[in-house]
């Protein structure tokens, strides 16, 4: 007697179904605890939103990345394997900064609308106005980029006048700031506790040099899956600590908002990666990153005389990682005698994985000595704690992330494969 055929598909679809509407549901969560919390834990004040901003661009981009993916896969803008520098073996799409982009302006877009204004001190000595014009400059450069290569020097051209257009709209960094117990002589240098060294004509050309050199930095770690977001992440949460010590809410916002939106598409982004972040999204990530460092914790007056460093010191700290990458890169290349632009399989990471790390542990190795640095720098303006408690909640969602929502879809893939390693059985039996 033959046996009745194993029905797969409807149960295959359900799984499906059921795991597709569990992360809506998460989605919906994180954006309606981010507006509600807008609205009444922050009074609708727009310096107290860090952490409504953080829910809802988490939760914008954590829903766009794989729209944007999907997308990008038709329209075959993918980033295929081949040179040995690259580690991905298969095709991976590259236009995950259109998702950053957007998760970022909707996101401030919304807080303001639920404020009711933008503040003069957020347009003006905290740039938010200059970085979203300097932002959107060098997002579209890079996703020119993304869509058909430009040449170094024309994206070098871009980027500078990206920097000066932020630079013109407040995003300045005009001196540096020196602490009252810092007296030092050493004949050609001389500091005065307390007294600022002021920059003079070199203010332009030093902010400039530190947007376009920030932006191009982070570009060049992202060099495996999940590093480049991921610290980036974790540099944008010290900022966001940071910039409250020092009195700069709404450079903390902004920090806030690219920490919400970077973990969101590190959902995606994590090895083994679904999608990169491209040159759009690596641009708009460093230059965002280099001007909030400028407003938020350069130009913190409010503790930028008290602590025992330079305020300047703790951006080093902070973006410590990129910055050291970037600087050996260059002195490297031109010992070589070789472009500075030149690609090549000699970063830190490369490194790390010819010792013998897989890419999880190299990524894992930088995040926590990432963290670390982020530490330290929270401890000089006395932020140690919220910073901890920062990367306690988002420890809690990654671990949610992996032992929650991807068991869960692994579970559904693992049925169906087994399903269909059922159904030829049954069609035999028939």
């Amino acid at each position: 007697m033959n046996e009745p055929p194993i029905k797969t598909d409807n149960r295959d679809e359900r799984g499906r179904r059921g795991h597709n509407m569990m992360i809506r549901l998460c989605q919906f969560i994180l954006l309606a605890g981010g507006i509600w919390w807008a609205f009444t834990q922050s009074h609708s004040d727009l310096q107290f939103m860090q952490i409504p901003g953080f829910l809802i661009a988490l939760s914008i981009s954590w829903w766009l990345v794989p729209e944007v993916r999907s997308r990008a896969v038709k329209l075959n803008l993918v980033d295929k394997p081949g040179e040995d520098r690259r580690i991905h073996k298969v095709a991976v799409p590259r236009l995950g900064g259109v998702a950053i982009y957007i998760s970022v302006v909707a996101t401030i877009v919304t807080l303001v609308a639920i404020a009711g204004r933008l503040p003069v001190d957020a347009r003006a000595s905290e740039g938010i106005i200059a970085i979203a014009v300097g932002g959107t400059l060098v997002f579209i450069l890079g996703l020119i980029d993304d869509l058909e290569s430009i040449k170094a020097k024309y994206k070098l051209i871009t980027q500078i006048l990206a920097g000066c257009a932020a630079y013109s709209l407040g995003v300045r960094v005009k001196q540096i700031p020196i602490p009252q117990n810092m007296d030092l002589d050493l004949g050609f240098i001389h500091l005065i506790g307390g007294q600022p060294i002021e920059l003079g004509i070199l203010s332009m050309p030093l902010t400039v040099l530190w947007l376009v050199g920030v932006a191009n930095a982070v570009n060049l770690i992202d060099g495996i899956d999940g590093l480049a977001a991921g610290v980036s992440a974790i540099s944008a949460l010290t900022i966001w600590s940071v910039a409250l010590g020092v009195s700069k809410p709404f450079a903390a916002l902004m920090a806030a908002v690219v920490a919400g939106a970077l973990l969101g598409f590190l959902r995606w982004n994590f090895n083994p990666a679904r999608i990169f972040l491209g040159d759009s999204g690596a641009y708009l990530t460093g230059f965002i990153l280099a001007a909030i460092s400028v407003t938020g914790v350069i130009k913190g007056e409010g503790a930028a005389s008290t602590i025992v460093v330079p305020t300047s010191l703790l951006v080093v700290l902070i973006l410590f990682f990129p910055l050291l990458d970037t600087s050996w890169a260059v002195v490297r290349r031109l010992a070589q005698g070789k472009s500075i632009f030149s690609p090549d399989r000699q970063h830190i990471h490369h490194r790390l994985l010819d010792a013998g790390l897989d890419q999880k542990k190299v990524a894992y190795v930088i995040y926590g000595a990432s963290a670390v640095l982020g530490f330290f720098a929270c401890c000089f303006v006395k932020q140690q704690e919220y910073f901890l408690k920062l990367v306690a909640g988002v420890l809690v969602m990654a671990l949610f992330f992996a032992e929650v929502l991807n068991r869960h879809r692994q579970r559904v893939k693992g049925v169906a494969s087994l399903q269909k390693q059922a159904k030829p059985s049954s069609d035999q039996a028939n």
